[in-house]
């Protein structure tokens, strides 16, 4: 078994790639010549893929080894569906409005993802994006649709995160975070759905965008 640090190292790394285009929806990954770069042997390679194929950003095809995940648009459309469903009913059924900690967290990450608009390393507004996201599902007791929420997220990750490579995509992101924030603040549920609805299409629009090499 590979050291923990070592795996979790190359899983980032590679997540890292794949999210930002570097590694393409449909390539085969060379194990070999990945194992060179990093500078490590095959068995924490190996366990990193099989990270990344558990995330869903991978996967296992026979006689080709792993591949970076590819959606059809009709796939696309489909992930977009259900966590449009999921999400709306995490804010309805029972949500449960967040308290003053709870919201200093989510400013405190809206305001991370702020600082990095204009970065041209902005690969980190992705993880704080779906933390952002995280927060706000877990104001809600329905913790089974929270988990396939997480999981339908992994399914469209690399598709989200390169919407992100655009200036104007990161500003809209952190502009529609602060039409949620300014709603759970003032617990306006009419407000809130309206938001989530207006944050949730712009995130397929961009993800479609994405999809086509317009992002």
């Amino acid at each position: 078994m590979a050291e923990a640090g070592t795996t979790q190292r190359v899983a980032d790394e590679l997540r890292r790639r794949i999210l930002v285009g570097d590694l393409l929806p449909g390539e085969q990954l060379r194990q070999e010549r990945l194992a060179g770069e990093l500078g490590i042997s095959r068995v924490p390679l190996r366990e990193a893929l099989l990270v990344l194929a558990n995330e869903g950003l991978l996967v296992h095809q026979p006689n080709q080894g792993f591949v970076v995940t590819k959606r059809s648009p009709d796939e696309l459309a489909q992930i977009h569906l259900i966590l449009g469903l999921l999400e709306s009913e995490l804010l309805t059924n029972g949500f449960v409005w967040p308290n003053r900690a709870t919201l200093l967290r989510m400013r405190n990450l809206n305001k991370r993802m702020a600082d990095l608009v204009e970065a041209p390393n902005w690969i980190d507004i992705v993880p704080l994006n779906r933390e952002f996201h995280r927060v706000l599902w877990n104001q809600s007791p329905l913790n089974v649709v929270v988990a396939e929420v997480e999981r339908v997220w992994s399914l469209a990750a690399a598709y989200i995160a390169t919407s992100y490579s655009t200036r104007a995509r990161r500003a809209a992101a952190v502009e529609e975070h602060e039409e949620l924030l300014q709603a759970l603040t003032g617990r306006d549920a009419e407000a809130l759905r309206r938001a989530h609805l207006a944050h949730r299409e712009t995130t397929r629009s961009g993800a479609d965008a994405s999809m086509w090499g317009l992002a």
